[in-house]
């Protein structure tokens, strides 16, 4: 499994954990809910939305969701995470996949590394 950005990614296995795909976005992706930020993502500051948001992945179980993810890319294509935020992530670039990503680091030991990075 791996991550990117809408804007930087086009190949198989695209899967949206965005409340809202980007308008003009190729056609071809799934869409995985659960992962989605809450109602809250656009009105809360980074703190506060880290906060929201790691609540939001607890209630959530790990194994449970990369078989999800697995079956919705379909077999043998690797599911890629896709969001808006644009690498390089810094302070005031960063993004919710990227929460993912070190969340399956925790839960389950299983590294997924940005598109390209």
């Amino acid at each position: 499994m791996k991550t990117a950005s809408f804007f930087t990614f086009s190949g198989p296995g695209r899967i949206s954990i965005a409340r809202y795909a980007p308008r003009n976005v190729p056609a071809g992706f799934r869409i995985y809910r659960p992962l989605a930020p809450g109602p809250w993502f656009n009105s809360v500051d980074e703190r506060r939305y880290r906060e929201l948001y790691l609540r939001q992945l607890a209630q959530l179980d790990a194994r449970a969701v990369v078989e999800e993810l697995e079956a919705l890319a379909g077999a043998g294509v690797e599911p890629v995470l896709l969001c808006y935020e644009r690498p390089p992530f810094t302070a005031t670039n960063w993004c919710h996949r990227r929460m993912v990503s070190e969340w399956f680091g925790r839960e389950l030991g299983v590294d997924v590394p940005e598109v390209g990075i």
